[in-house]
């Protein structure tokens, strides 16, 4: 017995996720800014098969609903886990050549209790 289709588990290239997720988005996204998004583990999973990447409509939505629909709050984060990782190269090396780049990625970052509607 062969197994129903399943809209929900729909496989797309980069640009149809990428076009999907500009719906929700409200303005275009690229395959360009997604790919980035993977490349830095911000993004939504996605499975590799041979040399292409295929997104599902269902590991989308699930993104969608546990990161919403800001892709700044996507990028959150990742600032201060590259600014830890360079921290642990220097700590392990006592290499301190590393601390002005540490502290210009920590200002890029948006802290921890900054909320958005506190800067209107």
């Amino acid at each position: 017995m062969e197994p129903e289709f399943d809209a929900g588990d729909m496989e797309m290239t980069t640009n149809e996720a990428a076009a999907y997720l500009s719906g929700p988005v409200g303005f275009d996204l690229s395959a360009k800014f997604l790919r980035g998004l993977r490349y830095v583990s911000r993004g939504p999973v996605v499975e590799k098969r041979g040399s292409c990447l295929v997104y599902r409509k269902s590991t989308l939505d699930a993104f969608l609903r546990e990161n919403g629909s800001d892709p700044t709050v996507w990028y959150a984060g990742m600032w201060r886990e590259v600014a830890g990782q360079l921290r642990a190269i220097a700590d392990s090396t006592g290499d301190d050549g590393f601390n002005p780049l540490i502290q210009t990625l920590e200002k890029r970052d948006p802290r921890d209790d900054w909320e958005p509607d506190d800067a209107k």
